[in-house]
């Protein structure tokens, strides 16, 4: 079972980005990757949406300190990001994954550091004085990531299957719980291959994603938990699990799930178990959750017109998906803002490349009981210059590329209101949020035919009735990307090393205004520091190299720290 994990993600910090869904726990950071742009697949259905996802292991920040772990050194930097001092700490062998834990004061930090040579987790606590104390718990052999509950009480160590390392020897069922305050730890088995771990707000319960389906961990009773009850989340327990995409809304106990080609989505109870299936018109290619968790959104994207679909969480033997029309656009891919009171729309793949087209039921503007809900137009797009190309039932334009364009749809009290289509010059990948909701980044990707191919992201104001775009055009594929929590600023990470680009772009995200700053190594990955409210830029360096720049723009750079002779610039 794939967990989608694209997009935009923030560092634990409070950041949000595209691919953040309520109640799941965020990556580290990820960027675009290639797009796949082939046509129908084999089932007749739409060709698959590729959101790109990566697993940057880079510094964190808790309170005012960011860490920047060492494995050849067997030892963690902690660095002030207020004076840039730097004390260096030894912890066990191996240290890869930092992860930061909540509940220390505002000037001290608190993380939870993965040793994966010596299969222990060092807890390295940070005083507001600059000083620093370990204590090292032995986890399950084979672990390389953490996931760390909202209160900061319970550390979770497992072997994700889909992080950079092999397993070897062991097995990746066995699941590792520390209890931070009652210096306890426990451990126990848990379904095969597990890929995410999500807890609810409150912290009282944990949700482990596997192929088998999903773990509920009461830590209420961790003492007497050693397998705990494994839920099929499903219809079918024999489908290939590496079809089956999965989302957990922790706070409402449902987990959904999509087999990739099918048409049935599944929501599960994980209270009661209960199962409730609906079946769907078209193949959808897309789930992604409310941020609050209270309703899903999927797509079903055709070439006779689109539709996206809102399914209201918890649900209930009445709940039915209510579908909205696209009917000029061909739409594969959802983002939903923060604030869950907006949508942008896209697709990744061009379902028309060489003559090949996905059929479907949707007509465009077309009332249907398809999913048991009442069909809701969500708003035709302006012709204007701008807006999408077609009629009302004309469904999309075989000749234009669907990749070239993007769609914002707002909420209308409790409903959805009219689209607005805005067409861009070259084709998305992906798309991420601001955590304010106000602006969205495009990412995108040159198409393969043009002789030329220039790489570019767009500026998007969510904010306006009709939306501001502005083209930024760059020398490379735009790497990671970082919004700051207020959502006043972004930065992009630039990265050729055949071309010699290292460098970020800065965004101020209420001008659109970018300024270029050179780096002097390339670019791994970025986190931001919220009481100092700078950003962090970690780069490719033998002895580490961070780059930070606060508010008002100052840069400073700090070399060195992993031989503990640290040079600042």
């Amino acid at each position: 079972m794939s967990v989608d994990d694209s997009g935009f993600a923030g560092d634990g910090t409070g950041l949000t980005g595209a691919g953040t869904d309520g109640g799941a726990s965020a990556s580290a950071s990820a960027s675009a990757g290639d797009s796949n742009s082939g046509g129908a697949d084999d089932t007749g259905g739409p060709p698959p949406e590729e959101e790109p996802d990566a697993d940057f292991r880079v510094p964190r920040a808790s309170g005012r300190f960011v860490y920047s772990a060492s494995e050849l050194t067997d030892s963690v930097a902690v660095i002030d990001s207020t004076n840039l001092a730097i004390d260096v700490v030894g912890v066990g062998r191996g240290p890869s994954v930092v992860v930061p834990i909540l509940g220390s004061d505002d000037d001290g930090g608190h993380v939870a550091v993965l040793d994966q040579r010596s299969n222990d987790v060092a807890l390295l606590t940070t005083t507001a004085a600059f000083t620093s104390s370990v204590v090292v718990r032995d986890v399950t052999a084979g672990a390389n990531n953490l996931a760390v509950s909202p209160d900061g009480a319970f550390v979770f160590v497992y072997h994700d299957i889909d992080g950079p390392e092999a397993l070897g020897v062991g097995s990746d069922q066995e699941v590792t719980v520390l209890d931070i305050a009652a210096d306890a730890t426990y451990a126990m088995t848990v379904g095969a291959h597990p890929r995410e771990i999500v807890f609810s707000a409150d912290s009282a319960r944990a949700y482990v994603v596997t192929d088998d389906g999903v773990n509920v961990v009461p830590v209420a009773d961790l003492a007497v938990l050693d397998k705990p009850d494994v839920i099929p989340v499903v219809s079918d327990p024999g489908v290939d699990p590496s079809t089956v995409e999965i989302h957990v809304a922790a706070d409402r106990d449902v987990a959904l799930s999509r087999v990739e080609g099918e048409t049935e989505i599944v929501a599960t109870d994980l209270v009661t178990r209960a199962q409730y299936s609906f079946d769907l018109p078209n193949i959808p290619t897309d789930l992604d959750l409310a941020p609050d968790g209270s309703f899903a959104i999927l797509t079903t994207p055709s070439t006779a017109g689109s539709r996206f679909w809102e399914l209201a969480l918890p649900v209930d033997a009445g709940s039915t998906p209510v579908p909205y029309e696209l009917p000029t656009e061909y739409v594969g891919l959802a983002q939903i803002a923060p604030g869950a009171d907006a949508i942008v729309l896209f697709t990744s793949v061009n379902p028309f490349v060489d003559g090949s087209q996905v059929l479907g039921g949707t007509t465009g503007g077309s009332s249907s009981s398809d999913g048991g809900g009442t069909s809701t137009t969500a708003g035709e797009s302006s012709s204007s210059d701008g807006g999408s190309t077609g009629g009302p039932d004309t469904g999309p334009d075989p000749d234009a590329d669907p990749r070239l364009r993007v769609t914002l749809v707002r909420r209308d009290g409790d409903a959805w209101g009219e689209a607005v289509t805005l067409f861009v010059d070259d084709p998305i990948q992906a798309v991420g949020i601001a955590p304010d909701g106000a602006n969205a980044l495009l990412l995108h990707t040159p198409d393969a035919a043009d002789e030329t191919p220039a790489w570019a992201y767009t500026l998007l104001d969510l904010s306006k009735t009709f939306p501001v775009k502005k083209r930024q055009t760059i020398e490379t594929s735009p790497g990671p990307v970082l919004f700051s929590p207020e959502g006043d600023r972004a930065v992009v990470l630039l990265r050729d090393d055949a071309l010699g680009v290292q460098r970020i772009d800065r965004v101020d995200l209420r001008t659109f205004i970018v300024e270029s700053l050179g780096l002097g190594s390339p670019p791994e990955g970025a986190g931001y520091v919220d009481a100092t409210a700078k950003i962090f830029v970690s780069q490719e360096h033998p002895t580490g190299r961070i780059t930070f720049i606060d508010a008002g723009g100052d840069v400073q750079t700090v070399t060195g720290f992993r031989l503990n002779d640290a040079v600042k610039d």
